[in-house]
């Protein structure tokens, strides 16, 4: 079963910006009260690559659509939709859970921050996945 390619890449865009910003606020509440003392620009170099090329991406894909606005309707497979919605999900919940539970488990700033640099090592390839999924609603010339 197909679905609208717009109506996909309206739900995971809202998935991502939702979350994204979310936890940029968490993070910005955080360095905000001083929580990571001076790592604090450690933790957003950490964070704002691991949200930034997607939602730029996305972003600029719907910029382009409006300029290049046709009327044909084009179609995506249901289930490729689903996967892709679920990657991302996963993705986001993971990163998300970096955000808001370490500081509860790890208590010294310092070992905050190396986990958080150590975390790219199972956040890349969820971050690949992705990004490979995404590249169908967001990248690939779209077919009718």
């Amino acid at each position: 079963m197909e679905m609208q390619m717009i109506r996909c890449k309206k739900k995971l865009a809202i998935l991502w910006f939702v979350v994204s910003g979310l936890l940029f606020f968490v993070v910005l509440f955080q360095s905000y009260f001083d929580y990571y003392g001076e790592n604090m620009s450690k933790v957003w170099e950490w964070l704002l690559p691991t949200m930034m090329p997607t939602l730029s991406l996305m972003l600029g894909v719907f910029v382009m659509d409006t300029v290049n606005r046709g009327m044909e309707i084009k179609k995506v497979d249901r289930f490729f939709f689903r996967l892709t919605l679920g990657i991302s999900s996963i993705y986001l919940t993971v990163v998300a859970l970096t955000i808001l539970v370490i500081p509860f488990v790890i208590v010294k700033t310092q070992d905050m921050v190396v986990f958080y640099q150590k975390s790219h090592l199972f956040l890349g390839p969820l971050q690949g996945l992705a990004s490979a999924s995404l590249g169908a609603f967001f990248v690939k010339k779209e077919q009718s």
